[in-house]
């Protein structure tokens, strides 16, 4: 059963403040180039006007109003925007004083300044910022600016699922087929309801609105865990421009075996099922699959954000060409933000990060192998031919780095009799990390990790090109930010 998200009205105590080492953040004070160039074309979404919006947050987009979505955790506002040129984004702490204004990822220039206590920010099309105000990073506001879609299929086109703009759709369990293989949900619209598909190839999941996963269970037999999304064996599918929330203890989306793929301007959103009670939902897990490509997306959930597996329980396949670029990641409180593992029984290879932004990488309080950057190879595959070129990490609240061959206590998967199967280790090797910077760590926290099993199980061939942290290089294993290392071979630093 589909339940609206009980609204919040109230900014929580100022918790959260931490002593972070070597702030890198100015967003929000700085001044901004006036000559950035307009868009021309700004599109406001129109949602159904019964629809509480937050007493939190009022947001301007180009001097209009913009409806803000708000939950017990984040705060969305979203829009459409042309991609020649800057809109103008006006925030006000409605009661309140603006003092600090933290804009993610640090990495990026928002051009953003806190003029006349708002926030002013100037965003182009694809931009997606989380805003932290007065150093809480308690109830943030995700802002993204989508672009504006010209070819929008037509309402009464029997091949789509159309809803419409300005409504609550209650659709319940969405399942795809040849017949009808495109979901379109329009700008303004709210879908209460999960999609699914299987072996269904060229699925295609657009529009600028909004799919709600609210207290739903487990409703496919394909699968173990709840979903907002689930595609199985759909190859060339796409998925763009949605924004997804869910409260649900599982997978908020799940791809396996789609090959030649693209995810793009996904904004998944995990909550917890009720407030103060921790929920753990990844982000995106991908379960096998060749040519995949994710890109210019934002996740944030209560366990892994980005998540790579080659099988997990009966759900299985070959890995080979995974492409993560321009994605941002905020793990809340377990998981990772960027993840290959634990369950890799089958051989995992050629899987490639670009521009990435981990901009919370959480923790529970004791550590768990939690990270910004993660490859926990928990089963017999090899790991192998693995590149970041552009990692950024605002804030890492555990681990930073960890490689690691390692035995789990996590399902790895079923034989074809449906036996378990028993743990056996694998290997990495051939990891090649260029221009990685830790921004910010929490106090005595932020270390890194290389961790064979044994001597016949190594992490190897590992190359670091130009590894920042806190303003400094990183250039041998002999440096203190390494927690652990055993089990290692030809460890390089350039």
């Amino acid at each position: 059963m589909m339940k609206k998200l009980r609204h919040c009205y109230l900014l929580p105590a100022l918790l959260s403040i931490w002593a972070c080492s070597c702030n890198k953040n100015v967003g929000g004070n700085q001044p901004v180039d006036d000559s950035l160039p307009s868009a021309t074309k700004v599109e406001h979404y129109v949602f159904e006007p019964s629809l509480q919006d937050s007493q939190l947050y009022t947001v301007k987009v180009a001097d209009e109003f913009a409806y803000v979505y708000p939950t017990y955790e984040e705060h969305i506002c979203w829009f459409g925007v042309s991609d020649d040129g800057y809109v103008r984004v006006e925030v006000s702490l409605q009661g309140q004083k603006i003092n600090k204004a933290d804009v993610h990822p640090f990495a990026i220039d928002y051009q953003s300044t806190i003029e006349n206590n708002k926030l002013i920010l100037y965003l182009k099309q694809y931009d997606r910022v989380c805003v932290e105000f007065n150093g809480s990073i308690e109830q943030p506001l995700m802002i993204f600016a989508n672009p504006i879609d010209e070819n929008m299929p037509a309402k009464d086109d029997p091949q789509v699922k159309f809803f419409e703009g300005g409504k609550v759709h209650a659709a319940g369990q969405i399942t795809l087929t040849d017949e009808c293989k495109r979901v379109y949900i329009a700008p303004g619209a709210i879908v209460d309801g999960t999609i699914f598909a299987k072996d269904v190839d060229g699925v295609e999941i657009a529009g600028g609105g909004f799919l709600r996963t609210i207290d739903c269970a487990r409703s496919h037999t394909d699968f173990y865990q709840p979903f907002s999304i689930a595609l199985n064996g759909c190859k060339g599918s796409v998925v763009k421009d949605i924004t997804n929330i869910s409260n649900s203890g599982g997978w908020v989306s799940l791809y396996t075996n789609c090959d030649d793929s693209y995810i793009t301007n996904v904004k998944s959103l995990g909550i917890n099922k009720t407030e103060g009670q921790k929920t753990n939902n990844d982000s995106m897990d991908i379960i096998g699959g060749k040519n995949v490509h994710v890109s210019k997306c934002f996740l944030r959930g209560h366990d892994d954000c980005y998540c790579l597996k080659s099988q997990k329980f009966k759900l299985k396949g070959d890995v080979d060409g995974i492409y993560y670029e321009d994605c941002i990641g905020w793990n809340v409180d377990a998981g990772n933000t960027f993840e290959i593992g634990y369950e890799t029984q089958i051989d995992i290879k050629n899987v490639h990060y670009k521009n990435i932004y981990a901009i919370h990488s959480g923790t529970s309080g004791t550590d768990m192998r939690r990270a910004a950057i993660g490859i926990h190879n928990g089963g017999a595959g090899t790991i192998s031919n693995v590149t970041y070129e552009n990692v950024y990490m605002d804030d890492v609240q555990e681990f930073a780095i960890f490689i690691a061959c390692l035995k789990h206590n996590y399902n790895i998967g079923y034989d074809d009799n449906g036996q378990a199967l028993l743990y056996s280790p694998g290997h990495i090797k051939g990891v090649s990390l260029k221009n990685v910077n830790v921004l910010n760590v929490r106090p005595s926290k932020g270390y890194c990790v290389l961790l064979g099993y044994d001597d016949s199980h190594l992490v190897s061939d590992v190359t670091f090109s130009g590894f920042r942290y806190l303003d400094r290089d990183i250039l041998s294993l002999q440096d203190n930010v390494w927690k652990t290392k055993k089990y290692y071979s030809e460890i390089n630093f350039e």
